[in-house]
């Protein structure tokens, strides 16, 4: 079986090299077959995978959080190649989402047992594996993207608290499987998993697995009942909140202009733009 692991390319001297060395030798501890890759940049972690993949790979392993997730689902995303994860980022909100454990042992265990498939979000070329969140939301994405403490999902916090002077709704006009809506809005996602933001169950009805993306849309509230609101994520009753609408559907357009689109923690578009449900997209090792 050919096997590719990457280690997390931000990982420095120090702990970040004992807790690769760790991860390298869990893998190896269940298959000593494997290739480990290391990268220095995004662009050539992209490179490292995508070839990884255009050589066959039966199975590549990536440790690290939800970015380096979303840049191995690139790659790997309607291949025959098996994705496995060892959670060990700031966020890992997919892995959580997806029920893969997060301790180190268990979790490489797991990447190289048996795939199931689950499903992806797509905005044109581009995959996305969990949320896709837009308005209030992706202003505070934003924000923490360029904050450098805290670190973690307290991080989130801190950007939100910073944002939160210039909360303003804004009209969004959508389509959901060519079913035309008008929303008054201040914030919305697309899910296919539950989990956004280090925790936050935005979508805690969202099955990867059902062939469906839930949209989770928040209309114009004001700032204290905002940051009420954003308690409530946590556990997931904000669904039960009379200001939070959900939808189902496959296929969804953002018509508004002027709309940043997050997903998996990167900004991946600007709207107006498609966001598809791809059925099965992804082969997963979920044990």
């Amino acid at each position: 079986m050919s096997v590719y692991l990457l280690v997390n390319p931000a990982a420095g001297r120090g702990k970040g090299d004992r807790l690769n060395a760790s991860i390298v030798n869990a893998v190896r501890s269940h298959c000593e077959n494997v290739e480990v890759l290391s990268a220095s940049s995004v662009e050539e972690t992209t490179l490292l995978m995508q070839s990884a993949v255009d050589r066959g790979a039966e199975k590549l392993i990536v440790a690290g959080g939800d970015g380096i997730v979303h840049l191995a689902i690139q790659a790997v995303a309607g291949s025959s190649t098996v994705l496995g994860i060892i959670p060990s980022g700031s966020g890992n909100d997919f892995a959580r989402a997806v029920g893969l454990p997060m301790g180190i042992e268990e979790a490489s265990k797991v990447a190289l047992s048996q795939a199931s498939k689950i499903d992806l979000l797509k905005v044109d070329d581009r995959w996305v594996a969990s949320v896709l969140t837009f308005g209030f939301s992706a202003d505070v994405n934003t924000r923490a993207d360029k904050m450098r403490r805290p670190k973690g999902p307290s991080r989130y916090t801190f950007a939100t608290l910073f944002c939160l002077p210039k909360l303003q709704g804004k009209s969004l006009e959508f389509l959901v499987d060519d079913r035309r809506y008008v929303f008054d809005l201040i914030l919305g996602t697309v899910a296919n998993t539950s989990d956004f933001g280090g925790g936050m169950k935005i979508a805690p009805d969202a099955d990867p697995a059902d062939g469906k993306s839930n949209l989770t849309l928040v209309a114009d509230i004001g700032r204290i009942e905002l940051l009420r609101f954003f308690r409530r994520v946590f556990d997931g009753s904000h669904l039960l909140h009379p200001k939070v609408h959900t939808l189902e559907g496959k296929v969804i357009d953002i018509i508004s202009e002027g709309f940043d689109i997050w997903g998996d923690g990167e900004l991946v578009a600007a709207s107006p733009i498609r966001i598809e449900l791809a059925p099965q997209a992804l082969l997963l090792a979920k044990g």
